[in-house]
């Protein structure tokens, strides 16, 4: 049997508040820098970023079309529940040199 049943027209139907949720989301950034002194008023920086240390996968939202409501084909969405991408990016690293005067 199906979880959901089709409303009839102009109801609500049945399905609670925030029925579908999604999976977490675990991110970890960091960054690093290092100054160089070169003249009393002159210092240059380095610094290293980095996104996604982990490259931990975060998971995007299900797909929450649970009914196919278009006059050409209502009825069930095939793919309602399915995660088909992800939240963030993966691991990133970025570096800088900056010239402070």
């Amino acid at each position: 049997p199906r979880a959901f049943t089709v409303p009839l027209a102009g109801t609500f139907g049945n399905a609670g508040r925030s029925t579908f949720r999604g999976p977490g989301l675990f991110n970890l950034d960091t960054s690093l820098f290092k100054r160089i002194p070169i003249r009393e008023s002159v210092t240059l920086q380095f610094r290293a970023e980095a996104f996604n240390v982990l490259n931990h996968v975060n998971f995007a939202f299900p797909n929450q079309v649970v009914f196919l409501g278009n006059s050409a084909n209502y009825g069930y969405s095939e793919s309602a529940g399915e995660i088909t991408n992800t939240a963030t990016a993966s691991r990133q690293i970025q570096f800088a040199l900056k010239l402070l005067f």
